[in-house]
């Protein structure tokens, strides 16, 4: 291959990341799975980056025993199978006009290492559906405000993403007034939703209660001050940064404890 946005002696030129120019026009209409799947695992130069900018394929040690090092292949290529389906379910075309965006190129392979380093198939699907917000809405949103997001959608669990969408299901607002009259309106529920949570996570009481006094290091979730708390010490809110994240990720799921599906 040539150099990076260089023609080779047999005429082929290539896009500034190294992708042949010919292969972008022809398929402009492709979707993310036909051309991103085959953008990474075939195309050797996306591969080195990848590697290059954190390590992201899942390296081979030397001397690593064969049957594993094919078994964390397999994790991998699964892993990136279910990312690059869900981003073909968006509408965000793989574009020579995206390609070239560098703060694409940066969410882009960011938001595919936090994918590879992910189990759970729910949360990978939401790594996809952030990236495909932010291609749509690059305007919108910057590469920076992005890398909030993504940060905070890597560092929470699973476990805190179900209590986070329960409680924004007896939320039911968006709105963000005093602490009084947000606590008046969480006293309403906040058993029920304690004991929903408790059960959906195949838990007790106290687990989801010390799963929200962590969810205040994201920003998703403010514990109310001790005067607006009364008998309930760990209820607070959903936050706006919260209902942004929401909004990136398009939904969230609270998944089954029934069907566990790790990949």
């Amino acid at each position: 291959m040539g150099r990076l946005g260089t023609k080779t002696s047999a005429g082929i030129e290539y896009s500034g990341y190294g992708i042949p120019m010919s292969e972008i026009n022809n398929k402009k209409e492709d979707k993310w799975l036909d051309k991103s799947s085959n953008w990474y695992i075939r195309n050797p130069a996306v591969r080195a980056l990848m590697q290059v900018l954190g390590n992201v394929t899942f390296g081979v040690a030397p001397g690593l025993d064969a049957a594993l090092a094919t078994q964390i292949q397999n994790m991998a290529e699964t892993r990136l199978k279910v990312f690059f389906e869900e981003l073909d379910e968006g509408d965000v075309q793989l574009t020579d006009e995206v390609i070239q965006s560098h703060d694409f190129l940066h969410a882009f392979f960011a938001t595919t290492k936090a994918a590879l380093n992910t189990r759970r198939k729910e949360k990978i699907e939401m790594f996809a559906r952030i990236l495909s917000s932010f291609a749509a809405k690059s305007s919108e949103v910057s590469i920076d405000e992005y890398e909030d997001y993504l940060n905070v959608l890597d560092e929470l669990s699973y476990r805190e993403i179900v209590v986070l969408s329960i409680l924004g299901k007896y939320e039911k607002t968006e709105t963000f007034g005093s602490q009084f009259s947000a606590s008046m309106r969480a006293r309403s529920f906040w058993d029920a939703f304690i004991q929903e949570a408790a059960a959906s996570l195949s838990v007790n009481r106290d687990e989801v209660e010390s799963i929200l006094l962590r969810l205040p290091r994201t920003g998703c979730y403010r514990v109310f001050d001790a005067n607006y708390r009364d008998v309930f010490e760990d209820s607070g809110r959903l936050t706006p940064f919260y209902y942004k994240l929401k909004e990136l990720v398009k939904y969230f799921e609270n998944g089954d404890k029934k069907d566990i599906r790790n990949v």
